[in-house]
Order: structure tokens, then sequence, then C-alpha cells
């Protein structure tokens, strides 16, 4: 159970780590007449950026001159291809097409699409759901009184009842088996998990 959800947790943080890197660190901003490649997080909003054909969106802006259409499949989910021209927005770690942009910044890359998707994704990741602390509490509790009756299965049959000490050690095993709580302790933080890296991908 601990070993599937650690696999899970892994696979999420994989997913989280690209979603990370969706945006690229830099942008082509337009000063003057010169197109410089400046740190997202140093981009003014109102400034002009440059999306060039082939080039993620580096953050969220309004196309001002140019046609294009993007790939918004990493923030939106959409699969087809999105038109824009002037007067449409566009998100912070989508794919230009063949199509060359200028866009006004719209949000500051703290404040973009993407930044908070990805808070989002911070936040269930760190805190546990309601259901999650009610497993974890029945379990405390269930665990060590199924691993107490299993004790008792094995021992006292055979020491009042004068039972096989190796037949009640065997339905003593099966009881473990069965009452394990491990499937009902994992399904909820595995589900969670689950939903969180199949967020993080999409």
């Amino acid at each position: 159970g601990n070993a599937l959800e650690g696999y899970t947790m892994d696979r999420a943080r994989r997913s989280f780590r690209a979603l990370m890197q969706l945006a690229p660190a830099t942008a082509r901003v337009l000063r003057g007449e010169r197109e410089q490649a400046v740190p997202i997080g140093e981009v003014r909003v109102g400034e002009t950026i440059v999306v060039r054909p082939g080039d993620r969106v580096p953050l969220d802006a309004v196309v001002l001159a140019g046609t294009s259409a993007l790939d918004q499949a990493p923030i939106t989910g959409e699969s087809v291809p999105v038109a824009k021209s002037a007067g449409d927005e566009l998100f912070a770690g989508s794919i230009n097409g063949d199509g060359a942009l200028e866009a006004q910044v719209a949000r500051a890359a703290q404040d973009s699409t993407l930044a908070r998707i990805i808070h989002l994704v911070e936040e269930a990741q760190s805190q546990k759901s309601q259901a999650q602390r009610f497993i974890d509490v029945f379990a405390r509790r269930y665990t060590p009184a199924v691993v107490a009756l299993a004790v008792l299965v094995a021992v006292l049959p055979p020491l009042v009842l004068g039972g096989a000490w190796g037949v009640w050690a065997y339905r003593a095993l099966v009881l473990l088996v069965i009452a394990c709580p491990c499937a009902l302790v994992i399904s909820t933080p595995v589900s969670i998990v689950s939903a969180i890296s199949a967020t993080a991908r999409a």
C-alpha cells in the first residue's frame, strides 16, 4: 500500500515539475525599437511582447497584432488549436503555431493563469481533505484492534479449547489479510494524488 502511494506521489511530483516548466524563463519584450530577452518576473503589465512561431507564450497577454493558432491543451485541456487575432487573450504556457504575434502583457508572471494553476496544485498536494483526515484517525484505531483480534484468534483457542496451533495461526493470518485496512487507508490519498497528477498533466 505504502509503495503504491509513494509511486503515485512520485508521478504527481514529476507531472507538477513539468507543469512548472511550461512557461519559458524569458520573454521577448519590445522596448523602443529593440526586442529584448527579459526574465518573465521583470516584465511589466502593459509592455509589448513578441511571440514567434513555435514559441511558448511567456505571460498572459492580449493580442495587438498578428494572427495564429495556439495549442492551449497544457492550460485548458482543449486539444484543437485555437485561432487568435487582435483582441484575443493568450495564456502563459500555450504553444504558438505558425504565425508571429505581438501582444500586450495583461498580468504579471505571478498572477498568470498558469501560476494560479500551479498554486492550486501546490495547495492540493500540501493539504489533506476531510476524508483523508477521517481515514487516518480511523486507521489508527482500527489497525491495532485487528492485530489484537488476530493474536487472540491465534492464541486463545489452542490454550482454552486445545485446538491445533497451526490451524488457528493460519486462521489468524486469514483474518489479518481480510481485515487489513491497507486498501481503505490508501484509497483516499491515492485517488486525490492521482487526480492531482492528471490535473497537472492536463
